[in-house]
């Protein structure tokens, strides 16, 4: 039996919330293993981590040794998953922001191989699927994309401002923090890329045990998203959302639009967009596929397929 358009779109969010979920999960593991690592090379002993740090790390120490010596040496293993939300490496598998390797490159350092060929699997990603990373993998889209449902919800009570300010404000803000990492470092990034700052702030607050100042940026992000437009940081702030979506201006898989079905006068795929994309013009740039726009379309001439030549 075939899904309905209207079943695909909401299938897309489910699955969509689930692998974002999946990546915060993923990167408080890591802080977890962190963790597990010390205590593997400094006392490599379930009982001594118990008097330590507590049973409750003795149970997650024993489950984990449990897990990486399952496929071979634990120590070794486990340092195969690793990094932070910008450079990871997940089964030995790296993953780059390519916002990351440019900052690297601008600085006139050589990047280590596997930090290079990381930025492959983002950039395939999204020559194909277009903008997918901020849909099913951006963690700190979680955020945006509830506060999205808090806006809604208040906006039947109160007026909430909708800036407009284009493309352009992402782009200056990439060439603005590109050149403020020649003086300051790579730094600054926990700072700009909303993602990075969610995942600095999880990652200090479990392995260090207190907040990094990037927990402010996360602040400042929710305040513009919540006052100053739907998913404001997602459409004109996150520079790693900007560039992916240029990479992926001619993806192969889009929204397509039944023309013979379109309600002239209907809007409800453009307003409910959370990159302001309006598929009621043939858009597809910066589609995430998200899929909202399948659920809103009253007449169903929205489906997810391979673009037209």
């Amino acid at each position: 039996m075939r899904l309905s358009n209207a079943a695909m779109g909401r299938g897309l969010m489910v699955l969509s919330i689930g692998t974002r979920f999946g990546v915060l999960v993923l990167i408080c593991l890591l802080a977890l293993w962190t963790e597990y690592l010390n205590l593997k090379v400094g006392y490599g002993n379930a009982r001594l981590v118990e008097l330590s740090a507590g049973w409750g790390m003795r149970l997650f120490y024993e489950a984990s040794d449990a897990f990486f010596s399952f496929f071979g040496d634990a120590v070794v293993v486990a340092q195969k998953n690793a990094g932070m939300t910008w450079s990871i490496r997940v089964g030995g598998v790296p993953f780059t922001d390519p916002v990351a390797l440019l900052s690297v490159l601008l600085q006139g350092r050589v990047p280590e191989l596997g930090f290079a060929l990381g930025v492959l699997l983002p950039l395939l990603l999204a020559a194909f699927l277009g903008r997918v990373f901020c849909a099913y993998v951006c963690p700190a889209s979680l955020l945006f994309f509830a506060i999205a449902r808090v806006r809604r919800l208040l906006g039947s009570f109160f007026y909430f401002f909708d800036l407009k300010v284009g493309q352009s404000m992402a782009w200056g803000v990439l060439c603005g923090s590109l050149a403020v990492v020649l003086y300051w470092g790579h730094g600054v990034w926990t700072l700009i890329l909303p993602y990075f700052a969610m995942g600095q702030t999880i990652f200090h607050s479990i392995a260090l045990g207190a907040l990094s100042v990037s927990v402010y940026s996360l602040v400042v992000f929710t305040i513009l998203d919540l006052c100053l437009g739907l998913q404001f940081t997602c459409r004109y702030v996150c520079p790693t959302g900007r560039l992916l979506g240029w990479v992926g201006h001619r993806a192969r898989v889009v929204v397509r639009r039944e023309a013979t079905r379109c309600v002239q006068q209907c809007t409800a795929c453009a307003d409910i967009c959370p990159l302001a994309v309006s598929p009621k013009l043939d858009q597809t740039r910066d589609c995430s596929l998200c899929g909202e726009c399948l659920v809103a379309c009253p007449t169903q001439c929205l489906a997810i397929g391979r673009k037209s030549k």
